[in-house]
């Protein structure tokens, strides 16, 4: 018996992309099939919106804003055809916003094979039969809450795991259970019970990403899917975050219930490789939370658990030295070859651990970033920078430029621009001497919007400098139309620039492009003269190292701008 039609629309306007699906789908066994090439995305409505074919690739790495509308707008039309986007590998938030508004798969540009090709083919067909032998969409969707019922969830895990397999990432799966439920329904009745499974919902759904799944497979259970996952750390602030949002009482015939929760949860693949697996393995870990008073997560592995309540306790220490005020401000001199000045300094933060020590920052930035802490201590940070800024200023110092680091997560609080500009005003410092250093990193993570944010400070005064200069990925291109005033070339390179004849070659032409872009030039771990020379040789604008000071407690850098007009070489 021959195989029905199956029916493919290529969106790209790249001819090549439509010479290697042809010739990827003549490797798999779809035998009997039509593959049509749209090159215009002017034209890809009226394509889509045809309604004539089995499922759809579309290209979201030229413009993935576009590509997402086009994606919308066949949505809104009634397009039921499943969507797979062709996203670029360099840019992950693209394919989650594309899954988030509403595409049913992805696959990464230059790394498909005719396998994954397969898979997502035949998964895509799977569930577009589904949805057209259904009475509608109730059949997956729980009448009550509207959640994803027990047999939605589950073909989501499923695709979920092929797609972690093909893409080396991870998932978790949490088994939620609510505490004291039948209470809450011997108390008030059925009705009030049901309208209380609704209040969790509503909770659940605003604790996880639209990318993540939130079910309702039982009376008082839940089941959570989170893909993506990249650590331990990424899945204890979720089970934090669940087990927080349970802890205000929720109204019910006026009334204020406290209720409580248990969950288990299992980790792709250390606690299992399938769904039956998982799925046996988080409820385990539930049951055994049921076992602790109050709210409680467990993990199905033990060392994870370990994990959990290290980070718990870390947490906890963390948060204790912000309230106690342990942290302190070290400064490191920069120096202008040109004048031999200390014209600027970087502020480096330090823990002053009432039982560790000194803890330098390599030990706790890491583990504040996982957190969620580096917003506060960013925050922080700035405040205590822009305070000392304002007593060199009183005690009638030559003014200086500060140069402050910024992280990826500072960026994305939405309240950062209005903090940051209201922290300037009310020290009543120039905002010009204030010089924020992001990484090329943190600039090329959600672009557009660090861009926007970069943009919108500078306007008020601050510059920015690009650290680490030579170890990231961006383009001279990309750094040109950004608000950068200085490159900081990396340590790395300067360690070996006199003795190694390619560190000083790369050196050299990063100076003179970034000259050539009318930025300042910063060396970074500048050790010894030899290094000096080689710098001041080449023009290099201003140095940063130990040749002239390590980073110094405020008062010792006040004392060296007091007492010193000119630095030694």
């Amino acid at each position: 018996m021959q195989q029905a039609l199956v029916r493919m629309l290529l969106v790209d306007e790249d001819i090549s992309q439509h010479s290697q699906f042809a010739q990827l789908i003549e490797q798999i066994t779809l035998q009997n099939h039509q593959l049509n090439w749209c090159s215009s995305f002017a034209e890809a409505p009226a394509s889509i919106g045809a309604g004539v074919y089995d499922i759809i690739f579309l290209d979201s790495t030229l413009d993935h804003l576009l590509s997402r509308r086009i994606l919308s707008a066949a949505l809104t039309q009634g397009c039921t055809t499943p969507v797979v986007m062709l996203c670029d590998p360099a840019r992950p938030e693209t394919r989650d916003k594309a899954l988030a508004a509403g595409a049913e798969d992805y696959l990464y540009k230059g790394s498909i094979d005719a396998e994954v090709l397969e898979r997502v083919i035949r998964y895509a067909l799977r569930y577009s039969t589904k949805k057209q032998d259904s009475d509608g969409p109730q059949l997956y969707f729980d009448p009550l809450t509207g959640l994803p019922n027990r047999q939605l969830f589950f073909d989501r895990l499923n695709h979920a795991i092929s797609r972690v397999e093909r893409d080396q990432h991870s998932l978790a799966l949490f088994c939620f259970d609510v505490d004291g439920f039948k209470k809450v329904n011997d108390s008030f009745g059925h009705e009030a019970g049901d309208h209380l499974i609704e209040l969790i919902a509503e909770r659940l759904r605003d604790c996880v990403r639209r990318t993540d799944t939130v079910s309702r497979i039982a009376g008082d259970e839940f089941a959570i899917l989170i893909e993506e996952v990249d650590n331990t750390t990424d899945v204890i602030n979720v089970a934090q975050k669940l087990t927080e949002l349970m802890a205000p009482p929720f109204p019910l015939n006026g009334h204020n219930v406290s209720i409580g929760c248990s969950i288990g949860i299992a980790v792709y693949p250390e606690a299992g490789e399938e769904v039956d697996s998982l799925l046996k393995h988080a409820d385990l870990a539930k049951q055994k939370a049921k076992t602790t008073q109050g709210s409680a997560y467990l993990f199905y592995n033990e060392q994870m658990n370990v994990e959990a309540m290290r980070q718990l306790y870390q947490e906890a220490d963390l948060r204790r030295g912000l309230r106690r005020h342990e942290f302190e401000l070290y400064y490191q001199p920069r120096i202008a070859l040109a004048s031999n000045r200390i014209i600027g300094v970087e502020a480096l933060i330090r823990w002053r651990h009432p039982v560790r020590g000194m803890v330098m920052p390599n030990d706790f930035i890491p583990m504040a970033e996982d957190m969620g802490l580096i917003i506060p201590l960013g925050y922080w940070v700035v405040r205590q920078a822009l305070a000392d800024i304002k007593i060199m200023d009183e005690m009638g110092m030559p003014p200086i430029e500060m140069a402050i680091n910024l992280s990826f997560k500072q960026l994305q609080d939405d309240k950062f621009l209005e903090k940051i500009t209201e922290a300037i005003y009310s020290a009543g410092v120039d905002p010009s001497r204030l010089e924020f250093e992001l990484t090329e990193t943190t600039i090329m993570t959600n672009a557009e919007e660090t861009h926007r944010c970069m943009r919108s400070l500078n306007a008020i005064g601050p510059t920015f400098s690009l650290d680490d200069f030579g170890t990231g990925y961006s383009s001279f291109a990309h750094i040109q139309r950004l608000p950068i005033n200085a490159l900081k070339v990396d340590r790395s390179f300067i360690q070996n620039v006199a003795t190694d004849g390619d560190d000083a070659s790369i050196v050299k032409a990063m100076i003179n492009l970034a000259h050539s872009l009318n930025m300042k030039v910063v060396a970074e771990g500048a050790e010894n003269i030899e290094q000096m020379n080689f710098l001041r040789t080449h023009k290099c604008d201003q140095v940063q190292g130990y040749y002239f000071s390590p980073p110094v407690a405020f008062e010792d850098l006040a004392h060296m701008i007091g007492n010193d007009d000119r630095v030694a070489m």
